[in-house]
């Protein structure tokens, strides 16, 4: 598995500090924070993506609140931030049958700067929020949103043709190459996404303009699988999830490399 941890010394150039683990740990120690409840779980196993070691395996379990995740916190709250990870999900592929079945995977957020439930229901601090979303057919895409005050909803959605905000962003069986880059701005924002695609030029799908300032920054990343469908923990509860290569920076695109 490449761990990530971000060093005070790497962040004043916008690095990340990455390091391939010898041997498979027990727990991805070397990030803030791992979590796994409500009958989720996470495993660090053989082998990784792209020629590494280990990777990191999680599953959802039976509730819809379950959690199997590694976290990152950030020093202070980035305005930009970009972040690349691998992500395998054949098994979802598999066994789903419909958009019903969809879990949380990826979340880049503010956690201090807490957003009304007049501009989210559920008050939900989330800059970026990324689903892996089963359609049945052995297919599946990712879907969620970019914050956003300037949208329906407050939220530039991503990954449903039917939405507002139009982009299918399509998996494929195996490995998955995921970049994300976020830039805040009062209607000067901008989110990207970019899948098995190294061309920096052509994301896969991207909304500018955005306005999601109140939230001032990055501050911390979930990755793993936090919060499902009940219709995915009863079907898909079980399947494994697996994650590798997580790296971030501020500025520069990442690509599959």
């Amino acid at each position: 598995m490449k761990i990530f941890k971000t060093l005070s010394v790497c962040a004043l150039f916008g690095l990340s500090m990455s390091a391939y683990a010898q041997t498979c740990p027990a727990t991805p120690a070397a990030w803030d924070i791992s979590n796994a409840a409500n009958g989720g779980s996470f495993a660090v196993t053989s082998p990784g993506a792209a020629g590494t070691d280990c990777k990191l395996t999680v599953t959802h379990g039976p509730n819809n609140n379950g959690i199997g995740t590694v976290r990152d916190d950030l020093a202070s709250a980035e305005t930009s931030y970009r972040a690349r990870f691998y992500v395998d999900a054949t098994n979802i592929m598999n066994n789903a049958m419909g958009p019903q079945h969809r879990t949380k995977a990826f979340v880049a957020g503010n956690f201090e700067n807490q957003v009304g439930t007049n501009i989210d229901i559920s008050a939900r601090p989330s800059i970026l929020q990324m689903f892996i979303v089963g359609l049945g057919n052995n297919e599946a895409r990712l879907g969620g949103f970019c914050r956003d005050l300037n949208s329906p909803g407050n939220r530039a959605r991503f990954g449903d043709p039917n939405d507002v905000n139009p982009g299918t962003v399509t998996l494929q069986p195996g490995w998955n190459v995921v970049e994300v880059e976020i830039k805040m701005g009062a209607g000067t924002g901008e989110c990207r996404i970019w899948v098995n695609n190294d061309v920096e030029s052509s994301p896969n799908w991207e909304q500018t303009g955005i306005d999601n300032n109140l939230l001032v920054g990055v501050k911390r990343v979930n990755i793993g699988t936090v919060g499902a469908t009940q219709a995915y923990a009863n079907v898909l509860g079980n399947e494994e999830l697996h994650f590798d290569e997580f790296e971030s920076r501020r500025q520069t695109f990442i690509g599959s490399n």
